[in-house]
């Protein structure tokens, strides 16, 4: 299996950091991006960001809408893969 369908399977198996897909491969994680931004181009999977939401916070009331936790990018599959 490549590189690529490595990423790939790892994504589908809830990895959604380009470190730890790093590490788990053994490769760098400017590999793992790049290998990414393909995987995007060819739209086996989306960018989505995950972080606070205000609508959901139970803070919302009292808090002035800038949050002190940073938004990440994460990975997900956007279809499912044949053979599923």
């Amino acid at each position: 299996m490549g590189k690529m369908e490595e990423v790939l399977r790892l994504i589908k198996e809830g990895k959604r950091f380009p470190g730890d897909i790093a590490r788990e491969l053994g490769i760098t994680v400017e590999e793992v991006e790049g290998i990414i931004e393909l995987l995007k181009s060819l739209g086996y999977i989306e960018e989505i960001e995950q972080g606070p939401s205000c609508e959901t916070c139970p803070l919302r009331k009292i808090c002035y809408g800038k949050c002190l936790v940073p938004r990440v990018k994460v990975f997900k599959p956007s279809f499912k893969v044949q053979g599923e």
